[in-house]
């Protein structure tokens, strides 16, 4: 009798407990093999210290240029393959608490692969003072903007409102 309130307490709180945090992306050609990425972020709030890390596999990426962050946000450009075999990194550090996430995030590069660029993985970091690594927040992967994908905690939601509707019509035909 009392699993179906469980059960929706424990999708809800497993909804909460999902990655927030969503880059999508729009990728431009800008001449020969050279791309631009722009990208929107949104469902996070940064605090200071905290870097969007975007990465960019050394086989498939070279040359990053032209990086754009907005204001409140400090941007380094990790080449590829420097070191070889390294990936390349846009990494923007949140310089303020909750900075803006309105502005451009941006960046050229050279493709290497062929077709048109997709996603990347992503990586929301914690970092000290310093720049130093301390911990790992969230991890994901870009999404293009033409895609119509479901955020994971409506999927939940959905889920759970569609056990509710079958067990209410199981308990309506029971009663019958």
């Amino acid at each position: 009798m009392y699993r179906l309130p469980r059960l929706v307490l424990t999708l809800g709180l497993f909804a909460l407990t999902l990655p927030a945090a969503v880059i999508n992306f729009t990728v431009t050609n800008v001449g020969a093999n050279v791309f631009r990425y722009n990208y929107t972020v949104s469902a996070v709030t940064f605090q200071a210290n905290q870097e969007l890390d975007i990465r960019f596999d050394p086989a498939l990426y070279s040359t990053l240029t032209s990086g754009v962050a907005p204001s409140g946000f400090s941007l380094d450009l990790f080449q590829p393959n420097n070191p070889p075999q390294a990936f390349g990194d846009y990494s923007a550090v949140a310089l303020v608490n909750n900075p803006s996430l309105t502005g451009i995030f941006s960046v050229n590069f050279t493709f290497l692969g062929g077709g048109t660029p997709g996603a990347q993985p992503f990586f929301i970091n914690q970092l000290d003072a310093n720049g130093t690594f301390i911990s790992r927040i969230e991890a994901g992967t870009t999404t293009p903007v033409a895609s119509a994908v479901p955020e994971p905690g409506s999927l939940v939601l959905s889920a759970a409102g569609l056990l509710i509707a079958g067990t209410i019509r199981r308990r309506l035909r029971a009663r019958i």
